[in-house]
């Protein structure tokens, strides 16, 4: 493999890869063969589901270089709207039909309003989403006063407890494949029609290989138990989604370019007003399918849902490679920085850590990952003199 095409290689994420196959064979010696059986790994994905969600949308915004602090409190108005909508004794008592889109059209609601006053008011990012973060959870409280449940009986319950069967899995199994070979080799003929160095036939064949193994992998271990959850199903629909829309079209392309240089693009003709309203739209919309999910999943809505859900969407992004300075990051590292924190979370829960210790571990991981971050991007004077003197180190010539 030459050099050209060994820096389009990034390790970032491959060693993401190693790091989470370390840290499923230290759980598996720990925890016992129950670590990889298929109701372990089911409910690993499933766990994952809602904040993984937010951490895709959370990908475009932190790109666009904003952050958003809110999509937590906004689930839960999300799912507490919703349930208490469908509730038929404290709330309206309306079909799942009816309340489902209502509330979707909340999030994205909340999502525009928020990206408006960040885009043409100028009042930054931080500022607005961390005030959104109180009010949002304000409103919840109120409407959770009740604790509102959803009847077993509304189709929306689905979301939270169905499974897919054996030949529904290997179906949606094998139609991935086929799309994401599909979509590899569309790449590889479009650098070839631009005049760009394709990846070699080797790279290729890995790229569409080593995922296409792993879902198989998967497919073939939760469906020797309840099968492929349904939360799961909506989350990999949603990240795909959103790699579509990051990678393939202009939207995406216009995110990063911001990301990277807003007053550059905005000379180049790109509305960054329209960019970041429109990301933060995304946003509210995602939180509105995560809320409806979780609601589904608890069969209601508490004061508490979704606490922390903004910090593990944000950890997420970080440890799979999007940069907080904007402009780099990919929704398969937001994927795979999800699974890290989902092993975590779900390794330490196996071991029986004790609860204050799991919160330290948690704030570490972030803390680790924004730093490598930062320190990649910007490295502290220290560490310039550092690697100075090891470059000097490797220049100069051996001794006798």
């Amino acid at each position: 493999m030459d050099k050209a095409r060994l820096k389009r290689l990034d390790f970032r994420l491959l060693s993401m890869v190693f790091i989470l196959v370390g840290l499923w064979i230290l759980f598996r010696m720990k925890t016992g063969p129950f670590y990889f059986s298929g109701d372990s790994i089911g409910n690993l994905t499933r766990d994952m589901a809602t904040w993984t969600i937010l951490a895709a949308g959370m990908t475009l915004i932190i790109v666009a270089g904003h952050i958003d602090l809110s999509v937590g409190s906004l689930l839960a108005l999300v799912a507490a709207a919703c349930a208490h909508m469908i509730n038929p004794e404290h709330g309206f008592g309306w079909s799942a039909s009816v309340a489902v889109p209502l509330a979707l059209a909340l999030g994205l609601g909340v999502g525009l309003c928020q990206g408006m006053l960040i885009a043409y008011f100028r009042i930054p990012a931080f500022i607005i989403t961390l005030a959104g973060l109180f009010i949002l959870r304000g409103f919840t409280q109120k409407v959770s006063a009740f604790d509102p449940r959803v009847p077993d009986s509304s189709w929306v319950c689905a979301l939270g407890f169905q499974h897919l069967s054996p030949a529904k899995g290997w179906a949606v199994a094998v139609m991935v494949c086929v799309v994401w070979a599909a979509a590899v080799l569309w790449g590889r003929a479009r650098r070839k029609r631009l005049g760009i160095e394709p990846d070699g036939p080797v790279l290729t064949a890995l790229k569409i290989g080593l995922p296409a193994a792993a879902l198989f992998a998967f497919t073939f271990r939760v469906n020797q138990a309840a099968g492929i959850p349904a939360q799961t199903l909506a989350m990999a629909l949603v990240l795909l989604l959103v790699h579509f829309v990051a990678r393939q079209t202009r939207f995406g392309r216009h995110v990063f370019a911001v990301g990277g240089n807003a007053e550059a693009a905005r000379l180049s003709g790109i509305s960054v007003e329209k960019v970041t309203v429109g990301v933060f739209g995304i946003m509210g919309l995602l939180a509105g399918v995560a809320g409806v999910i979780w609601m589904a999943q608890n069969q209601g809505s508490t004061k508490d849902a979704g606490t922390f859900y903004e910090l593990y969407a944000i950890a997420a992004c970080v440890i799979g490679g999007t940069s907080l300075m904007g402009g780099r990051g990919s929704i398969f590292g937001t994927f795979l920085g999800g699974l890290v924190m989902a092993t975590v979370i779900q390794g330490m829960d196996y071991t029986d850590l004790e609860n204050w210790l799991q919160l330290v571990v948690r704030g570490a991981v972030v803390a680790v990952a924004v730093g490598i971050d930062v320190a990649g991007k910007d490295p502290a004077p220290w560490m310039r003199r550092v690697a100075g003197i090891f470059r000097r180190r490797e220049r100069s010539p051996a001794g006798p």
